[in-house]
């Protein structure tokens, strides 16, 4: 094809984009003819407009007009323009046609990436070659595929209480493409100030207060909507050994995942049973913009306690995002994201607020940093005290 057949190919497409995005009948009724939606589809897509590349392949749809190669092509145009969540519906789309296609589940799988959602992602590529995994950033099996640490410091101006430290360490293993496991230690030490009736032997007033936990949770995806999470923590504290069950179901869609989970355990010498519901909502389908929230109910000792939080997060440059959330309601204790920290406390929790940077350093790094501020219940004064904290993660997947 010479350079002028060319650019007189590309104008005509132009034009019957343009008669077709204007409502033109004439732009519409061409849409039915395959070799021309084909040919103006693949010139948007390689011209990289990807505005009119979906407006005329959801007109050629509505036409009746649709077929795989045209759903992968508009996936392609969602995924390069930002919208994980629209990728999804045409790569889904493209997959149910054609369920063996390699190149549907590998823009599915990275549409659940783009969305931060790996379990789906490492299902719908189990069946892939390994090379193209690889460059999907998705590898097989292995002991240890990820390994995050965190430290935190804790400060408060109470003087019955100190300045607390936390410390967590854990490993990730793929035990399939269906199954993950994730295996984390924890340290919280405090140091408080006890009446004389609650001395511990040897002990005057000032008393070191320490939690050590152990943390294993497996993950399961079921289909690449539905996930099941099964966890389990020992947590050994001054006065002996707990522990603490979990079990949880999460519904996934483009623009929204929903999970209901239940605790149940032994906490302090007491029975206790959590149950949460978690909800993540992506309003522009990526995670250009985000809001969570959590409700959550603690029995114990005859009681209900309810909880709630309420956040929102969003990309303020390409490798860098922000989040900010407050929660409110006391609890005794608290158990959080399926399990990984447990607050067991000696003061009751009432509120809390935090805002954090998110900073993806490279494909496989990311660092996180966190101010917080919380708010709990001095039961022997019956007043409220401030604990503000200083927290960092480091993940490092591969």
């Amino acid at each position: 094809m010479s350079p002028a057949t060319r650019i007189l190919r590309s104008l005509r497409l132009t034009i019957g984009a343009a008669l077709l995005l204007l409502g033109q009948p004439a732009g519409a009724q061409q849409l039915l003819d395959f070799h021309y939606t084909d040919s103006l589809t693949q010139t948007l897509l390689e011209q990289r407009r990807y505005r009119a590349l979906d407006s005329v392949g959801r007109a050629a749809r509505a036409l009746g007009a649709g077929y795989p190669a045209l759903s992968r092509r508009l996936g392609a145009g969602a995924l390069a323009a930002g919208r994980p969540a629209a990728a999804l519906g045409y790569y889904g789309a493209a997959q149910a046609a054609n369920p063996l296609d390699p190149a549907a589940r590998a823009g599915l799988a990275l549409a659940y990436q783009a969305l931060n959602q790996p379990g789906p992602a490492a299902l719908l590529a189990r069946p892939l070659p390994d090379s193209l995994r690889r460059a999907l950033g998705l590898p097989g099996p292995g002991a240890v595929t990820s390994v995050e640490a965190e430290a935190s410091v804790l400060l408060t101006t109470e003087q019955r209480r100190g300045a607390a430290s936390f410390g967590r360490l854990g490993v990730g293993s793929r035990l399939g493409g269906r199954w993950a496991l994730g295996q984390e230690v924890s340290y919280y030490r405090q140091a408080i100030e006890l009446p004389p009736r609650l001395n511990f032997p040897g002990e005057g007033p000032n008393h070191v207060s320490r939690q050590w936990q152990y943390h294993a949770l497996l993950t399961g995806q079921l289909a690449p909507r539905w996930q099941v999470k099964g966890g389990y923590d020992f947590i050994t504290y001054d006065l002996g050994h707990n522990h603490l069950g979990y079990l949880a179901l999460a519904y996934a869609r483009p623009y929204f995942v929903v999970q209901a989970g239940a605790y149940a355990g032994t906490l302090a010498d007491s029975a206790r049973l959590q149950t949460d519901l978690r909800l993540t909502v992506y309003p522009l389908g990526s995670l250009r913009l985000y809001a969570f929230g959590r409700g959550s109910v603690v029995a114990s000792g005859g009681r209900a306690y309810p909880n709630g939080l309420l956040g929102l997060g969003g990309q303020l440059r390409p490798r860098l995002w922000a989040e900010a959330w407050a929660s409110g309601g006391q609890v005794p204790v608290l158990a959080e994201l399926d399990g990984t920290y447990v607050y067991n406390l000696l003061d009751p929790l009432r509120r809390r607020a935090a805002a954090s940077l998110l900073i993806l350093a490279s494909r496989q790094l990311v660092l996180r940093l966190t101010y917080g501020v919380e708010q709990r219940r001095l039961a022997l004064t019956d007043s409220d005290y401030s604990l503000h904290s200083l927290t960092a993660s480091l993940a490092w997947t591969w």
